[in-house]
């Protein structure tokens, strides 16, 4: 399709990324552009290929796709992040060093578009500096908006798919602790051992819905926000309750081996105990049944520390630098529950407090992997937000 410069340069002025430049500008990139029309449907980028051309939306619309999968295991499925609209453009990964499509673009409707070349467009930016410079600013803009409003979006969504997930789920979790509790008759023990296995299995899908919610809001200014003194060592009491059920249907011992004292520290009580809970959990999960799980804190000069201890199969040192990433889950991990984002949020919870959490395998006289080791840093000299407001005041 044969268009004059003249008139691809005044459609490239109305573009979100290049309106700002002068029309000199404008006329020698349009030398290197052609009009093009896409159908409804038609793909026309793929995540992970070469990136080599910018799309400008004249008329129609373009959707953004991106492949989500939670957990190596489960299946890969294309999802809508964004949409292009008219004097929108698509592409961006044409202009970022290794050239490579980050997501997926479909024609959503008949679409008419310019492209852009996109090997001569940056040797064009290359050499006129200015423009470039302003060109990457737009796109810079343009993406923090773009990230910003799909930040939003699932927070929104992940907010309504768990309320309406926590409601039946707490009503289940509800008549299964009345009839445990012997409000509906007498149970036997082989009910009995059958009714605790479903208690600790809502109680995972609904940490699960937890774990979901808190990726997309979890921020750090907001857990300082909760900071507050209290006591280290009731909360890992909470904690060990939290697991008790999960221990036992296992015949798990969790053997304690606290400080001749625990002192109140300030952090965010609420957090803390997720942190202490998830740690349990995973040692619990993957330790082998009638194993002994090693819960243990004692202070340092500037921080207290925590450790949770297991005897399973530890971590593969391939994968031991990625167990603290969303939705990882290491290559031995099989077929058990979870959707690799406890570990993921108990790094962002000790982030958000100046401390650390590090995990090592634990070997035996051969060598062997006998077991992982997870070790939490709290710092001791945080503050909470009326300490830090009497701090800024004159």
């Amino acid at each position: 399709m044969t268009t004059s410069h003249d008139v691809i340069a005044e459609r490239l002025g109305k573009s979100e990324v290049f309106q700002s430049l002068p029309e000199e500008n404008l006329l020698e990139i349009a030398a290197f552009c052609q009009e093009d029309v896409y159908q409804d449907g038609q793909v026309i980028f793929i995540e992970g290929e070469p990136a080599d051309r910018i799309l400008v939306v004249e008329r129609g619309k373009l959707a953004i796709e991106k492949k989500i999968q939670l957990g190596r295991h489960s299946t890969p499925r294309n999802a809508t992040i964004a949409y292009v609209n008219p004097d929108q453009i698509a592409g961006f990964s044409t202009l970022t060093k290794s050239q490579t499509h980050s997501a997926s673009v479909i024609a959503v409707e008949p679409t008419r578009v310019c492209v852009i070349d996109g090997v001569k467009l940056r040797e064009y930016l290359s050499r006129h500096p200015e423009a470039g410079f302003e060109v990457l600013t737009a796109i810079t803009s343009l993406v923090r908006g773009r990230y910003q409003s799909a930040t939003n979006t699932l927070t929104y969504f992940l907010s309504i798919v768990s309320h309406e997930l926590r409601t039946p789920l707490a009503a289940v979790e509800n008549y299964l602790q009345t009839i445990l509790g012997g409000f509906a008759g007498e149970l036997n023990k082989k009910q009995e051992r059958m009714l605790n296995r479903c208690v600790v299995r809502v109680t995972d899908l609904s940490a699960l819905i937890s774990d979901v919610v808190d990726l997309a809001r979890m921020r750090p200014e907001q857990i300082q926000a909760d900071f507050e003194w209290f006591d280290p060592g009731e909360v890992g009491r909470e904690s060990i309750e939290d697991t008790r059920l999960a221990a036992a249907e296992k015949n798990i011992q969790i053997r304690i081996q606290p400080p001749a004292e625990f002192k109140p520290i300030v952090g965010s009580r609420r957090r803390m105990r997720q942190v202490f809970t998830n740690l349990l959990n995973n040692a619990i999960k993957f330790g082998p049944e009638d194993s002994i799980v090693f819960f243990r804190a004692w202070y340092e000069e500037e921080h207290l520390i925590f450790l949770v201890e297991d005897s399973g199969p530890g971590i593969p040192p391939e994968d031991i630098d990625y167990i603290f990433t969303d939705f990882f889950r290491a290559s031995n991990v099989g077929d058990s529950p979870g959707a690799g984002l406890g570990l993921s949020i108990a790094k962002k919870i000790m982030d958000a407090h100046n401390g650390n959490i590090l995990v090592e395998n634990l070997t035996g006289k051969n060598g062997a992997i006998t077991g992982s080791r997870f070790t939490v840093q709290i710092p001791l000299n945080l503050s909470t937000p009326e300490m830090r407001r009497r701090e800024w005041l004159p």
